[in-house]
């Protein structure tokens, strides 16, 4: 099934001229009965049973009918074709399917979501009041969720059908040719003999393979098992170690050309071309990775930790010597992207680049069997992710139908007076509270369909709205208690998943952050005039200066004190205010200090006293990891 999903996948980027119901509706009929076949139906049942292969056949029956019917389904009028008999049965079973595959793959946070919105639109009709709706009739209910792209087979599932799938596949034959060995050699040349180069190595690795994969989880299970082990080796923690690796990777759903699918989605939503998309988000990336860069730093400085191990760093030029090829399927996805082509041949045409490049090595060559295996790999990664966003579009449907973005809108006015900066600390606590356990997709989905309304009713245009839940949708990922990124790395690290989520959440400050300073300076998402977009990026770098030193307490040589720390917390929020004045008394004054503290550095332990005490290593067990799409690995 891996293998024929992913030939219709490539057959449909290509020359496939299939309609989106009809390609959605293909795409579940394998995800569906994949989903049930690689799940237990419970933590502590360890074997596929008897009743997951039952399933796995009536999800494949029932989407198998949908294909075989699709001409009826295509030609479907609302509000006069109704369903028959057989269809009402086979559209309640349907749901009932995508409900349970999401309870087994992605845990109870969006299922839970998905039973309330649903029994609010059975009973809800029943409330007075503001959040009381019209009747709903069953027919018309199965009609808008699963007869119709309007639903179930949503613009969520379409870009999981067409984008992700083909972006995910190019990620895992990219990795397979081996691709993320020349990002490591690369990162490891041009931060390996810094002050803390392991640590920072990571953060340069596992952000350039990211901005491949798009994906926090899959990065950490990629990436880490480089990047954790070296760490710990040269001293740092295992909660450190693990935490630095979740905030580097949680940047890749943010860091150009891919983004993930995530970007893809948005750009379904918002109508903004993802090319424009990817453009925005560039400047907030750099400075992402330039405030967890500066606050590995300055730990490494406290710590006294050392460089990396001559034997890991390869010279800038013998990497590119021996891994110069790898950059022609990026060279490819770039230029494909900036010449307007579809997303969906720019991934072909990368995989494509990518088999080919992998036979200029013998040890890296891609024949069938990594072919099969890359496919396999693709679908166990894409699957949970398939399922998420099947279940994120019956919630688009259930608030379609209900209208209920328009009362939560008035709920959001109610909570916050209309004011927009109280308005934003609300989004981005829903945010983050949705994000528990879930995909980047799905969290995104969710949040622009219940919280982007009333940002854009408040005056906060469409790009910095989406984009602004697009980054706390990237950070759900490190926010615990269900940080998935933490989670993931925390059997590599042999630490607890809840101190490298904390830590991650610490490292990662710049990350909830700076979606308040582009609302209130757009030019670092590129909108305005080359002085605004410089002014912003100037100001927002100094805000990362600024946090980097209020997190870790230490600069140079030498601890800040509390009070040091807030000084300069309170000047970077004056940085952030929109006047060119304001901000460059601010900037002036955080950098005079800075200066100040450099040259007259407090006392500090000697270096061996400074070193960080090994904690006790926890061996996570690996059911403890959260189901979900790259749980898989």
């Amino acid at each position: 099934m891996a293998v024929a999903i992913t030939l219709y996948e490539l057959w449909l980027g290509v020359v496939g001229t299939h309609p989106p119901l009809q390609y959605s509706i293909i795409f579940l009929t394998a995800m569906l009965p994949i989903a049930f076949l690689t799940t237990t139906i419970s933590k502590h049942v360890a074997n596929i049973t008897a009743l997951d292969v039952l399933l796995a056949i009536v999800s494949f029956v029932c989407c198998a009918y949908l294909v075989v019917n699709i001409e009826r389904y295509l030609n479907w009028i609302q509000g006069l074709t109704a369903p028959t008999t057989l269809e009402t049965v086979l559209g309640i079973v349907l749901i009932a399917l995508v409900v349970e595959a999401s309870r087994r793959t992605l845990g109870w946070g969006l299922t839970a979501v998905v039973l309330g919105l649903m029994s609010y639109t059975a009973f809800g009709s029943f409330l007075s009041g503001t959040f009381a709706h019209r009747p709903i009739a069953l027919g018309y209910y199965l009609e808008q969720q699963v007869f119709t792209t309007t639903g179930l087979f949503g613009s969520s599932i379409q870009v999981a059908a067409t984008y992700a799938f083909l972006f995910v596949l190019f990620g895992n034959l990219f990795h397979k040719a081996g691709g993320g060995q020349l990002f490591f050699d690369i990162a490891a040349s041009a931060t390996g003999r810094m002050v803390g180069g392991p640590a920072k190595a990571c953060i340069a690795s596992s952000g350039l393979y990211g901005s491949i994969s798009g994906s926090p989880t899959a990065d950490v299970a990629t990436t880490g098992q480089i990047n954790i082990p070296i760490m710990k080796r040269v001293g740092y923690t295992g909660t450190f170690s693990g935490a630095v690796e979740s905030a580097a990777s949680s940047g890749g759903a943010i860091l150009p050309p891919v983004m993930g699918a995530v970007a893809f989605i948005m750009a379904e939503f918002t109508g903004i071309e993802y090319v424009d998309i990817a453009k925005a988000a560039i400047l907030t990336a750099l400075l992402y990775y330039l405030g967890v860069f500066l606050q590995v730093h300055h730990r490494s400085q406290r710590w006294a930790m050392g460089r990396l191990p001559a034997d890991q760093i390869v010279g800038i030029v013998a990497a590119l010597k021996r891994g110069w090829m790898y950059l022609i399927p990026l060279f490819i996805l770039v230029y494909f992207l900036l010449e307007g082509y579809t997303p969906s041949l720019i991934a072909v045409a990368a995989i494509a680049a990518t088999v080919v490049v992998s036979w200029f090595k013998r040890s890296t060559r891609i024949g069938p069997r990594e072919l099969v295996d890359a496919c396999t790999a693709t679908v166990f990664m894409i699957v949970g992710l398939g399922i998420a966003c099947a279940a994120a579009g019956l919630v688009i449907g259930d608030i379609e139908l209900t209208g209920l973005a328009g009362k939560f809108t008035y709920l959001i006015f109610s909570l916050t007076g209309g004011l927009l900066v109280p308005a934003l600390i609300v989004s981005m606590i829903i945010s983050l509270l949705l994000g528990l356990g879930l995909p980047t997709p799905a969290v995104y989905i969710m949040t622009a369909a219940l919280v982007a309304p009333p940002l854009l009713e408040l005056g906060v245009p469409l790009l910095e709205t989406h984009m602004f839940l697009l980054y706390f949708a990237a950070m759900s990922a490190i926010t615990p208690p269900i940080a998935v990124a933490a989670f993931t790395a925390a059997p590599i690290a042999n630490a607890n998943p809840m101190a490298i989520g904390w830590q991650a959440c610490r490292l990662a400050l710049v990350g909830f952050v700076f979606p308040f300073v582009f609302v209130f300076r757009p030019g670092l998402l590129l909108q305005g005039s080359v002085p605004e977009i410089v002014e912003a990026f100037l100001a927002g770098a100094v805000v990362a200066f600024a946090l980097a030193v209020t997190a870790e307490g230490w600069f140079g040589r030498g601890p800040v004190v509390w009070w040091e720390r807030l000084a300069l917390l309170a000047l970077g929020i004056f940085v952030i205010y929109p006047n060119l004045v304001t901000s460059a008394i601010g900037a002036l004054a955080v950098f005079a200090f800075l200066g100040y503290r450099y040259r007259n550095p407090r006392w500090a332990p000697e270096p061996e006293q400074r070193r960080p005490k090994q904690e006790p290593e926890v061996r996570v067990p690996e059911q403890t990891v959260p189901s979900g799409a790259e749980a898989y690995q």
